[in-house]
């Protein structure tokens, strides 16, 4: 009976482990899913301590999921730029901030391009204050020309 008793309290000590095991590995992200055929760039927007921040790019296989936060999102909204390297085009809106060529981190939203930098249109994502959100790019959303102004930042950045 006492070994009996030891194998279950065992037993139930090893399934308590691994679920412990299991939420600590879990975490939530803002994700962006290619769901066209295309590669893509993407760049991200969000207010931070009394600052706008914008930051790039990530690039994203067609058909691949990729995570732009890894931690719990603690914004409402959100903003998106995502360029196509291969169909051209790509996913904007209304909101702008500043992007550049290569890997980038941008502090403020004004005068992009007296700062050298470039001016795009992002488009807001609600996260309706989610932890975790996944934004879907597909190529019935995609627009022809997400800005003209962007010159070589629609060739494929690294």
């Amino acid at each position: 009976m006492r070994q009996l008793f030891a194998k279950l309290f065992l037993s139930v000590i090893v399934a308590c482990g691994g679920l412990i095991g299991l939420t600590a590995t879990a975490s939530a992200s803002l994700d962006v899913c290619n769901e066209s055929t295309s590669r893509v760039g993407v760049a991200l927007g969000y207010y931070s301590q009394d600052v706008w921040v914008s930051e790039g790019w990530w690039h994203i296989d067609g058909g691949d999921c990729a995570p732009v936060i890894q931690s719990d999102l603690t914004a409402r909204y959100y903003y998106l730029f995502a360029i196509d390297f291969d169909a051209g085009g790509g996913w904007s809106g209304l909101s702008t901030l500043c992007v550049a060529p290569g890997e980038f981190t941008i502090s403020g939203r004004n005068d992009c391009e007296t700062r050298g930098h470039h001016t795009a249109g992002f488009m807001e994502v609600d996260t309706s204050r989610s932890p975790d959100w996944t934004v879907r790019l597909d190529e019935a959303t995609r627009t022809p020309d997400p800005s003209a102004t962007l010159g070589n930042l629609t060739k494929e950045v690294n």
